[in-house]
């Protein structure tokens, strides 16, 4: 990624300013809720979290995107992001930094880092200006940390006359924060990633599906550590030791990622939908369904829509030793954080007004429940965790300000 940033700062300026363009997107968001031990968080990367009586701004974010056309068929595009991230480096600053060569109308071919092209809102998620919702839904986009792919992807589009048709094919390696309770952090590589995506867009109506393969490239710390102390314990005093062992040896499991989505949009209604489901033969993600459904209305400059999101997994809770000590109690809670992050089942309906200022300023307002059937969850940071005391039912109020310029 270095390469191609220092490829944009010596772009020679002057020569080609006509070949230049500049953009700039911004976001100032805050957050309000009444949940008193689920911090509530946009992503699970983003390490500060929203409790009761709190003002939160993790929804905010500052960013730019240049584009250089370096002849009819190359061009350079780069995409900073500033946003709530654990460690603020370069790596995680770039978001999208590649070559795009573009032979004719039917292939594009792009190097670098691009958007991973798991959503509908891959390409524009962190630009809040372009899409009606205060943050996309979290039950849906905010399961998977990464949104970025260090690799190529090869694009063909062919028009007919009822519509639009285009196949994508992507392939590459990409790594994204992962932070929970406690200080955990994990910067999860996936490694042998390959997808295709294939849409129609025919007049109102746009409809995609995904498929996305890949394997877990690395584990955390903590698994070193956690398997290590678990390979001391007889089986006769914890049966499912073998099981847990296994499901704690993540490098180089399979994840497979499919989805399917639809958007129609007449100008005066419109409506969007995904649906995905995530398997693998891991322990810690056997399979999970997520999915949300939008519909909204223009009216002069003002939009509003109301949504319902739902996510649920199929994981189990490990069973406990068949003796209790100090320990091994210890070790069980410590094992069960790991085993269970990825065992959420929750729901959330909200509703949202937003209002057009301007041709590049516009204001959103989100109302939202949320009923959770698990916590600790995958999705929140937590405090007051040994009390066991969680909030399974609680609102949340977003209101942002975002523009282009």
């Amino acid at each position: 990624m270095r390469l191609f940033f220092l490829l944009f700062i010596c772009i020679p300026f002057q020569a080609a300013a006509e070949q230049l363009k500049l953009d700039g997107f911004a976001t100032i968001g805050l957050t309000i809720t009444d949940s008193k031990t689920a911090g509530v968080r946009q992503h699970i990367s983003q390490p500060n979290a929203t409790y009761e009586n709190e003002f939160g701004f993790t929804n905010s974010s500052a960013g730019g995107q240049i584009e250089w056309q370096a002849n009819s068929s190359t061009q350079l595009v780069g995409q900073l992001i500033f946003k709530d991230n654990q460690e603020q480096n370069l790596d995680n600053i770039i978001q999208m930094a590649f070559l795009r060569y573009t032979p004719n109308a039917n292939w594009q071919v792009r190097f670098g880092r691009t958007g991973l092209d798991l959503f509908m809102m891959t390409e524009h998620r962190d630009i809040g200006y372009t899409y009606t919702y205060d943050h996309p839904p979290t039950e849906f986009y905010a399961i998977v940390p990464h949104q970025n792919l260090d690799g190529a992807d090869i694009k063909y589009t062919y028009s007919f006359s009822e519509g639009l048709f285009s196949s994508k094919f992507f392939i590459g390696r990409s790594t994204a924060p992962i932070v929970s309770d406690d200080n955990f952090f994990w910067d999860v590589e996936l490694k042998s990633l390959f997808g295709l995506v294939l849409e129609w867009q025919s007049y109102d109506w746009t409809l995609r599906a995904n498929y996305t393969a890949t394997q877990s490239g690395n584990e955390n710390e903590q698994q070193k550590q956690l398997r290590a102390a678990l390979a001391q314990i007889p089986n006769e005093v914890w049966p499912q030791r073998p099981a847990l062992l296994e499901s704690l040896n993540i490098i180089g499991k399979r994840f497979n990622y499919s989805a399917l989505g639809v958007r129609y949009d007449n100008s005066q209604w419109f409506a969007q939908s995904e649906l995905s489901y995530i398997d693998s033969n891991s322990q810690v993600l056997k399979a999970l369904t997520a999915g949300y459904a939008s519909v909204g209305f223009y009216y002069n400059n003002h939009t509003l829509m109301t949504t319902f999101a739902q996510v649920k997994s199929n994981n189990t809770t490990p069973q406990r030793p068949l003796i209790s000590s100090e320990q091994l109690d210890l070790l069980y809670n410590t094992i069960i954080r790991h085993t269970n992050f990825y065992l959420v089942d929750q729901n959330t309906l909200s509703v949202t007004l937003r209002t057009e200022i301007n041709d590049s300023l516009a204001v959103k307002v989100q109302l939202e429940h949320t009923a959770v059937d698990s916590l600790p969850s995958a999705f929140y940071l937590h405090r007051d965790l040994e009390k066991g005391n969680f909030d399974n039912s609680f609102n949340t109020l977003g209101i942002s300000l975002n523009w282009v310029f």
